[in-house]
């Protein structure tokens, strides 16, 4: 079998949650499926002014250098339907992760990744830019695509209410993390980026609406004094969109003397140390598509709290803690709880989470989806 898989996500200088996704669709699909399966990275790469994604060395690259991503997608804003693989060769299998189902010719099924839809439920959460973009993409792309691949069965569920598409033509994989975060790190977080003190609660995010770190700061704002200054409250990742109410949570903080603190994007060779380092890891959303920081978290033997929706009870199952979404007082009260736990609670906890990481794999991930496949070919 031959799979084509569109990689554009992994050309952007920093990697965002999906291209991180991709990445590991790619390279686990090239290490788990059948000897016979061809697995290839479809990416433009104008006239290679770019670094190509670094990707296993069984996937072959078919890199475009004379049409820039950003010409081709115009094209396809406008509903001109340009083939992505016309000078491609032809493959059993296309693949899109990132929600939009390109025009293809030379492909005998199609299938594509709907990570959420935070767009429908949340729109007021998205650029405005990319939300008109996911408007217009994911309604078509769940009516074309042969297979609808998603990561958890909260979304799924949501995908056949708004797109009355059967439940058969729904995969769904739940992303395991990856195996960086069960190996020791080799930094000192602590002392290479200045933190005010050597322990900390850690969360990671691009700043935006639905990830409502304003709770999270408050309810680090309302731990006991003695707590706030033993540990740091760490909130990494990029900038994001409408920002100004978690940013101005966070100058105000600052201002108060609290240690909360704003790293930035960390380079991804430093997240898996940030993880393993915390004493803590929270996460405060409102809407996801499946949790991947709470994988990440319990791979790494973190202990979580995190809001108590649908989605993330998947990704944490009876491992981690839950507290009110928008509730400060919960999300104190469950952080508390955590700090505060005796050798005999952690251990109670430590092998709740390892039971709860070893649920989901690629393996098993790639074993659905090539049956899925070979279904779909008949």
């Amino acid at each position: 079998m031959k799979i084509r898989i569109e990689t554009a996500a992994l050309t952007a200088p920093n990697i965002s949650g999906v291209g991180h996704y991709t990445r590991m669709l790619t390279n686990n699909l090239a290490t788990y499926s059948p000897l016979n399966t061809e697995i290839s990275a479809f990416y433009f790469n104008f006239l290679s002014k770019h670094k190509d994604p670094e990707l296993n060395k069984a996937v072959k690259h078919e890199k475009h250098i004379f049409m820039p991503q950003r010409l081709f997608t115009k094209l396809q804003s406008y509903n001109i339907p340009l083939p992505y693989d016309l000078f491609s060769s032809r493959v059993d299998v296309s693949i899109f992760p990132n929600f939009d189902l390109w025009t293809t010719i030379k492909s005998s099924i199609s299938a594509v990744v709907i990570h959420d839809l935070g767009y429908l439920y949340f729109p007021e959460t998205i650029e405005q830019r990319n939300l008109a973009h996911l408007r217009r993409c994911v309604p078509r792309s769940a009516k074309k695509a042969d297979i609808i691949i998603t990561v958890s069965e909260s979304i799924k569920s949501e995908i056949i209410a708004e797109y009355k598409v059967p439940a058969s033509k729904i995969i769904v994989t739940p992303i395991p993390a990856d195996p960086i975060y069960r190996q020791p790190s080799t930094i000192d977080v602590a002392t290479k980026y200045n933190l005010p003190t050597k322990r900390y609660i850690f969360s990671i995010g691009n700043l935006e609406p639905r990830k409502d770190l304003p709770t999270m700061i408050s309810a680090f704002r309302s731990l006991p004094k003695e707590i706030r200054e033993k540990y740091s409250l760490v909130l990494a990742g990029g900038k994001g969109w409408k920002t100004e109410s978690t940013e101005l949570a966070i100058k105000e903080a600052q201002a108060a003397g609290e240690n909360v603190i704003r790293p930035g994007y960390i380079p991804q060779e430093d997240v898996p140390a940030f993880y393993q380092q915390a004493d803590l890891f929270c996460m405060s959303s409102v809407y996801e598509g499946f949790g991947m920081p709470i994988v990440e978290a319990l791979t790494s033997g973190t202990p979580v709290v995190a809001s108590d929706i649908p989605v993330l009870r998947e990704a944490g199952g009876d491992a981690i803690l839950y507290a009110q979404p928008k509730n400060p007082e919960d999300f104190a009260e469950k952080i508390l709880s955590i700090l505060s736990n005796n050798p005999n609670s952690r251990k109670e906890m430590s092998d709740r989470m390892q039971a709860q990481v070893q649920r989901i794999s690629w393996e098993k991930n790639v074993d659905t989806l090539m049956k899925s496949f070979e279904e779909a070919l008949k």
